[in-house]
């Protein structure tokens, strides 16, 4: 068979250049430690390697939103922490001024430091995060929420909206609250309605009865009677002797109890029914005490703390005016547990939604970890086994150069 120069040359030249590729393809290889580095590489394997890279893009997004959603949620739990601790500092100021050893000066005093805790809680109410922006404006977070007017009340900017954060497939977690229902919504300690008290100014004694609840406690059968649906219960001696209680509506008529039953018997702590609510009440009336009862289910937490300084400011009273005062210091203290448990109440849920962010990114983590394995063991090269194969590559194209140069040199006058 006769091999022209020409040919010889093609086939030692191509078979060099090939090897001289698989060597520079190695080097490429292992300098980048990667064993698939372009689609031409492992076209399957490519294809695999995009699509978990594009989830470790997602993962990472979502990581990104969980680190977000933290900060802002622990602005939440700190400020509601803050604001727990000042009511109960609240509360010790109020049973601290209720002492009838406290003069003017000293009831003054503590009323001066529940102006103080006011601003303290109003602060929290208009906490921010590291980007500035209110989270407890709803959906409003580049204003304040809060803002106290000129007659000390509180009044809200925001709106009832919850800002959300995705932290993973299917899974959102809120990171904004409308103060609205945290602050200024919070469930009076007397239920549905609010009292206010009318004495008889002509017994000094304190000790008179006090309202505990009235709430609507029967809604298929509650019909208002009047805007605003008002009742006054009343107290009255009757021909027996005994303590009689009416209920009469703003429109005059007696609900309570139903006609031609003048007055029903009072016994203390019981729960009176009429028109689908349920009043309770508990101590001794007067005879021609009442209390009127108006609807108001909900307190603001600083309209309650106004109450308490209007209270402590107001002085010590003798006889009635003393047994309106304790009247209206049971309910603000009413008041003050009742907000405390809503406190504590949302900061358990605040405290939940770090608890779902925890274990979303524990789970974005470890989801990780597994497709990490899966591309490493689809894209990255084992390096032992790569630099054999080098060093194989290597010594064979070291020799296929060696023997083409010597084969060139042949010459028959060589062998002459």
């Amino acid at each position: 068979m006769r091999i022209s120069t020409n040919q010889f040359y093609h086939r030692n030249t191509t078979n060099i250049i090939e090897r001289q590729s698989s060597v520079n393809q190695s080097i490429l290889n292992i300098s980048e430690g990667k064993r698939v580095i372009t689609a031409g590489d492992d076209a399957v394997a490519t294809n695999s390697i995009l699509n978990i890279r594009q989830e470790q893009a997602l993962l990472k997004q979502y990581q990104t939103n969980i680190d977000f959603a933290d900060s802002r949620i622990n602005v939440q739990e700190s400020a509601m922490k803050s604001a727990e601790d000042v009511m109960f500092r609240i509360k010790d100021l109020v049973l601290q001024g209720n002492s009838v050893s406290n003069d003017d000066a000293a009831r003054q005093a503590i009323a001066d430091e529940l102006k103080e805790r006011k601003e303290e809680l109003l602060s929290l109410a208009n906490s921010r995060d590291e980007s500035g922006s209110y989270v407890f404006g709803g959906f409003q977070t580049n204003n304040p929420p809060f803002e106290e007017q000129a007659n000390s009340d509180v009044v809200y900017h925001g709106d009832n909206g919850q800002r959300e954060t995705n932290i993973g497939p299917g899974v959102k977690v809120a990171t904004s609250d409308s103060g609205d229902k945290i602050f200024m919504e919070i469930a009076s300690s007397t239920g549905d309605f609010r009292p206010t008290y009318n004495l008889n100014a002509g017994i000094d004694n304190i000790d008179r009865a006090i309202l505990t609840d009235a709430s609507i406690s029967d809604r298929a059968n509650y019909v208002p009677v009047g805007t605003p649906d008002d009742y006054s219960i009343n107290f009255a001696t009757m021909a027996s002797g005994e303590m009689g209680v009416t209920v009469i509506d703003s429109a005059g008529t007696q609900q309570y109890p139903l006609l031609p039953q003048p007055a029903a018997p009072y016994v203390a702590g019981d729960t009176i029914t009429f028109n689908g609510v349920s009043a309770t009440l508990k101590n001794t009336p007067q005879d021609g005490d009442s209390i009127s009862i108006t609807p108001e289910p909900d307190v603001d937490i600083f309209g309650v703390i106004e109450d308490a300084i209007s209270w402590l400011e107001s002085g010590n009273g003798v006889g009635v005016d003393e047994a309106q005062r304790q009247l209206d210091v049971g309910h603000i203290l009413g008041d003050i547990d009742q907000i405390q448990i809503e406190l504590g109440g949302v900061r358990a849920e605040i405290g939940a939604r770090l608890q779902i962010t925890e274990s979303q990114n524990n789970r974005h983590e470890d989801y990780n970890l597994t497709i990490e394995k899966s591309r490493s063991a689809l894209e990255d090269l084992d390096m032992v086994e790569a630099i054999s194969v080098f060093e194989q590559q290597k010594l064979s194209l070291q020799a296929a150069q060696t023997a083409f140069s010597q084969v060139q040199n042949m010459n028959l006058l060589n062998f002459l």
